[in-house]
């Protein structure tokens, strides 16, 4: 049963009079995990946010706060029509995010309450940040917040599978955002054309999150929570990184430290000008900015390293996959853009990604994530829109036989970058300074965000610059930067045909391996006993490991 409603006052009542049991039973030492949170006062708990919408599941055939019946209920179904409207969107934004291994659907009905809403924050001096955010509170709270970053352009629900369901089954709080990117229905990608330089908020919205969940719980429930967590993968992993930097400079100015400690799941790395500024002249120069190989830059030269697939020269072919090793002649290009060999096996699969969709879309013919993603950020780093950056678009227009994005690049003086764009790319830079423990997971098969330039360089970056010995870095071997591509379904071999190469017998879940990560990382908070130092772990992708007590990290 779901309960959709905007509490009264008598809800504060009713938790004031039901704290003090809660409280006895808190300070009686026991398991906080086994205490059921009264209700919480939901006009305190929505305080800050527009649109706010309540929901109270009880997990008895509702789905609970892990929505498990949604994944399989097809949209427009009298199934869904038959949920009320906030629930049909909930179901929407779940299913377009399906970043999770088949091995790991969630399946547990938590009973508790979900809070959605738009969070605004308005700082003297800076830009209004507007994200659309859910906070999810299991009814056996165990006091502790977890904050997680979104990856990609994706909604606030895109981490439901991989890192909500088992946060929430440890009685964690959760509370995630979208970045701002889809505000008002809008798609995440077309935000980044809106000329608004959305990415420079990123890190900042974390804090936010934060800031604004510790304060909600603890008017609306009495209680502060005693740890706060960030977790997140891709580019929620970056905001994991830049919400401990920041909150370590807000430290640094004498302000309450906001997160315990952070796990970052293949975050996406943005160099600072110390990295960049290889001449040491004061300042960073385009050329200096493409050659370092942060996101655009390591995407457009995959993309051109692999060609696009409609050429007759390019290298995502089915012969070439069959190479030993896969796309031989492609290795030294995709070394340089920060790619590890191992992750050759899918680099065809990622160069090709929506080309699949070319019979309903002409304009995708050729689209990867590799050209993609450059085209997308490469916009919002130099302020443009869908006019002004048609010139390098992945997309091909109408009649031509190719997208414009490969002679783009090929033309451009230092590829199209100017000192306005960079300076953009620099405003949430990452300075890999941080003053709480840092455990960062990056599979070796990262085909998107390859290991060398996001895992490796990052890790460089704490040691030049920041404090190594509250870094971890934990490489997994096989591991892919998407948990649903380890499970054989892709195209990998380019033949038209998806799933028929027995791709999963050679790829890992990373998602286990970031749960037991998280324990270490608690065990570090809370017990002051760190993890063994960074190294690679070894994997059998034919018998993965879906329990994460049984790794050993």
């Amino acid at each position: 049963m779901i309960r959709n409603s905007v509490r009264s006052a008598h809800n504060g009542m009713r938790v004031a009079a039901g704290l003090g049991s809660l409280l006895s039973f808190l300070i009686s030492g026991c398991g906080m995990q086994e205490a059921q949170l009264p209700p919480p006062d939901w006009t305190l708990l929505a305080t800050g946010l527009e649109q706010p919408q309540q929901t109270e599941y009880l997990g008895q055939g509702d789905g609970g706060l892990l929505h498990v019946s949604y994944y399989g209920i097809k949209v427009g179904s009298p199934q869904y029509l038959a949920l009320p409207a906030a629930e049909q969107s909930k179901l929407v934004k779940l299913q377009q995010s399906i970043l999770h291994s088949v091995k790991f659907q969630p399946t547990a009905e938590l009973p508790g309450w979900e809070l959605t809403g738009v969070l605004v924050v308005r700082d003297s001096g800076q830009p209004e940040r507007r994200q659309e955010i859910v906070l999810k509170v299991p009814k056996g709270w165990n006091g502790r917040l977890a904050v997680a970053g979104t990856p990609g352009t994706r909604s606030e629900f895109a981490s439901e599978a991989v890192l909500a369901s088992w946060l929430l089954q440890r009685g964690y709080a959760y509370v995630a955002g979208n970045k701002g990117m889809t505000n008002g229905g809008a798609d995440g990608n077309l935000t980044l054309l809106g000329k608004t330089h959305a990415t420079q908020h990123w890190g900042a919205m974390m804090l936010d999150l934060a800031s604004w969940a510790q304060q909600s719980l603890r008017a609306a429930t009495g209680m502060t929570p005693t740890q706060t967590y960030a977790v997140g993968l891709s580019n929620g992993g970056y905001q994991v990184r830049r919400a401990l930097e920041l909150d370590h400079q807000r430290v640094q100015k004498q302000a309450p430290r906001l997160f315990s400690g952070g796990i970052e799941w293949a975050g996406v790395y943005w160099p600072d000008a110390r990295v960049l500024d290889k001449d040491r002249s004061g300042s960073v120069t385009p050329a200096e900015y493409l050659t370092a190989m942060p996101l655009v830059s390591s995407n457009e030269q995959a993309a051109l390293a692999m060609g696009y697939q409609y050429d007759a020269a390019t290298r995502t072919t089915t012969k070439a996959f069959a190479e030993s090793p896969p796309f031989s002649a492609a290795h030294a290009g995709m070394k340089s853009a920060g790619f590890a060999a191992p992750s050759a096996i899918l680099w065809g699969a990622y160069n090709s990604l929506f080309d699949s969709l070319k019979s309903k879309i002409p304009a995708y013919k050729g689209v990867g994530y590799y050209n993609l993603t450059a085209y997308y950020y490469r916009a919002d780093l130099l302020g443009h829109d869908a006019k002004e950056s048609a010139p390098y678009s992945c997309f091909l227009p109408d009649g031509a036989q190719r997208p414009p994005f490969y002679d783009y690049l090929a033309a451009a003086v230092d590829a199209g970058w100017t000192s306005e764009s960079v300076n953009w790319a620099l405003k949430n830079a990452n300075t890999a300074e941080f003053s709480a423990p840092l455990i960062s997971l990056h599979g070796d098969r990262d085909a998107l965000i390859g290991v060398l330039s996001h895992g490796y360089a990052y890790d460089d970056a704490v040691k030049a610059h920041g404090n190594p010995a509250l870094h971890r870095l934990y490489v997994i071997e096989n591991g892919n930067h998407v948990d649903a591509h380890a499970d054989g379904f892709l195209d990998y071999n380019v033949n038209g045909q998806a799933g028929e190469e027995g791709m999963a017998d050679l790829l890992t879940p990373m998602q286990p391996y970031v749960e037991r990560a998280f324990d270490l990382l608690t065990d570090w908070v809370e017990k002051g006993q760190a993890p063994r130092p960074s190294r690679t772990i070894a994997t059998d992708p034919k018998n993965d490991i879906v329990d994460a007590k049984l790794i050993d990290l």
